[in-house]
């Protein structure tokens, strides 16, 4: 609205107006955050199922050296993560996420099992472990602390 110097005259001003009042920029601040809101934990849990299938998927490379190495020796007996793979984190290279063992079984040169288990300080960390066996029996559940392999269990987490 323009007041015109005559006294008591209010014109209004007839034209385009350019630019955006206040509460169409906080209603699109609200849309921008609830979208946030939403979208910000979903990638978050992408992020964190990609890197538990990055390691499950050393895992099965893993098992493929320790096949080798059963080859090449005739028996498991001997084998260390070390020697097999190279390291006792996965992934190698980068930031490492799970701490990986292999646990020969006591009783027979012939079984194993590798067991990823999540590194506390970092996104993984309340993931659960992530075990593999000789015999290609895999497990994962969300939380699991302990491996509970059988002819069931996979890495889907059901």
């Amino acid at each position: 609205m323009l007041v015109m110097p005559i006294v008591g005259l209010v014109v209004m001003k007839v034209g385009k107006y350019n630019g955006f009042t206040l509460i169409e920029v906080m209603i699109v601040v609200a849309i921008i955050g609830i979208l946030a809101a939403i979208a910000y934990p979903s990638y978050s849990q992408y992020i964190i199922r990609t890197k538990r299938t990055d390691a499950q998927s050393e895992m099965l490379q893993v098992a493929q050296r320790m096949q080798t190495y059963r080859a090449a020796n005739n028996t498991f007996a001997g084998a260390t993560i070390n020697t097999v793979y190279g390291s006792s984190v996965i992934p190698k290279q980068g930031t490492a996420l799970y701490n990986l063992t292999f646990s020969p079984s006591p009783t027979t040169a012939n079984e194993w099992t590798l067991i990823a288990t999540p590194i506390s300080s970092t996104s993984q960390a309340n993931d659960g472990v992530i075990c593999l066996n000789h015999q290609g029996q895999k497990f994962w559940v969300k939380g699991a602390s302990a491996c509970a392999l059988s002819n069931t269990s996979n890495w889907d987490g059901r």
